[in-house]
């Protein structure tokens, strides 16, 4: 008897969770992409997070990014089916990018329910909660429909808070949302920010970096029993670090999990952004 998963896990590379991570769970993770240039680099794989960081300062022109084909979605869940599993795909917010969309399209060419597509309305570690939820639940052999279920049970329990260094990377990409009540203010502003409802909303305008980690600190102390928390950087271990001191009474440090915003997300958050991640418990 095959000791395979019944049920795979796909998500996208808005994810953000490392390689090795992805490797060593079993997770397909389809890659969005990132032009720079003349040169188009799929997002976790033809280039690091240290690589792009390192380039971001130096461009004339803004990267730009853009959403898996139908095609990418359709080929890998041939494979993932074709020993008899079931696939849940598991993507950004679908108010952020067309990625969920073009996931559906393909999932329509199964079976109904043989592939099961979720916009978590999420990005970045709010997306890989759900995610990690799903291979845990798969590798203790829960039936699919439960783990669908808690998928989106986790999306709905975690949210996202993250400070920038500028908003200019939010603005020049288009993804300002709700933000345009700090589009006139002082360019050294730090905006504090949330996901609500699958978009980028404002918080709170800080004046200096310090003051902002600080705040998000906060922020998340005032958040009740937590499950999961996750801190993530543009090439900032240093600000990473310092926001997961400031909660070690909140969470324990060594359950912290820190990384790396990948170049899809840091084109548009820029350098220096530091995000973090809360999956709320089950009250």
């Amino acid at each position: 008897m095959s000791n395979k998963p019944s049920v795979k896990v796909v998500t996208d590379s808005t994810s953000d969770i490392e390689p090795e991570q992805i490797k060593r769970l079993g997770i397909t993770s389809i890659p969005l992409t990132v032009l720079i240039g003349d040169k188009t680099y799929r997002d976790g794989v033809d280039i690091t997070p240290q690589e792009f960081y390192k380039r971001l300062p130096t461009l004339e022109k803004l990267p730009t990014t853009s959403q898996p084909s139908p095609g990418l979605f359709l080929k890998a869940y041939e494979e993932l089916i074709a020993d008899g599993s079931s696939v849940i795909s598991i993507h950004l917010s679908s108010k952020l990018s067309g990625t969920y969309e073009n996931a559906m399209v393909a999932a329509r060419n199964f079976p109904p329910g043989k592939v099961r597509v979720i916009d978590s309305k999420q990005i970045s570690a709010g997306l890989a909660f759900s995610v990690y939820t799903a291979v845990e639940m798969t590798q203790a052999g829960y039936e699919i429909d439960r783990i669908e279920a808690e998928a989106r049970s986790v999306a709905e329990r975690t949210q996202i808070f993250a400070t920038f260094d500028t908003i200019e990377y939010l603005k020049k990409g288009g993804r300002v949302g709700g933000l345009k009540a700090f589009m006139g203010s002082l360019l050294s502003i730090k905006p504090l920010i949330q996901v609500k409802d699958g978009e980028v909303q404002p918080l709170e305008q800080i004046r200096t970096r310090n003051k902002s980690l600080q705040r998000l600190a906060e922020i998340v102390k005032k958040q009740g029993k937590i499950d999961r928390l996750a801190i993530l950087h543009g090439d900032d271990l240093d600000g990473a670090t310092e926001l997961a001191n400031l909660l070690t009474g909140v969470f324990p440090l060594k359950d912290i999990y820190i990384s790396f915003i990948g170049p899809v997300v840091g084109t548009h958050t820029g350098p220096r952004a530091i995000g973090v991640g809360i999956q709320h418990a089950v009250s």
